[in-house]
């Protein structure tokens, strides 16, 4: 994976919001719709893979609804994008066999992973200076 998708991004947005929901509570797709602006048809889909991935669950009836399968401080951002786009920037042979490259390209993939293993609850705290309402 070269860059992050829509799946990736709305993924995590829908992400965010039920990790917001109030005392854990399930959303129903028009309202994690209508906080995120994705039309509801492609959150359905996200929140499908997501369920298959253990990340979300899903009730059914009529106060049913999303919800996280576990605690946002036990999700890292890395296991949603994971979820939707596959194996993370990993960087598939070595042109040359060159020893140097192939530690290069190990390193690289390491970084751009340890850009993604916060916690999905560490996101409000570490960027909620960049935050105010208008």
């Amino acid at each position: 994976m070269s860059a992050l998708s829509t799946k990736a991004v709305y993924g995590l947005a829908a992400m965010h919001v039920l990790a917001h929901a109030p005392h854990g509570r399930t959303m129903q797709v028009r309202e994690i719709s209508a906080m995120t602006q994705i039309s509801h048809g492609y959150l359905e889909q996200l929140l499908s893979v997501l369920r298959r991935s253990n990340l979300v669950m899903s009730i059914r009836g009529a106060s049913g609804g999303y919800k996280l399968t576990r605690s946002a401080h036990d999700i890292e951002v890395i296991e949603i994008v994971e979820a939707l786009e596959g194996p993370f920037y990993k960087i598939d042979g070595n042109v040359g066999s060159s020893l140097i490259l192939t530690y290069y390209w190990k390193e690289i993939e390491e970084k751009m992973r340890a850009l993604f293993l916060c916690k999905l609850s560490e996101l409000d705290s570490a960027y909620q200076p960049h935050y105010y309402d208008i």
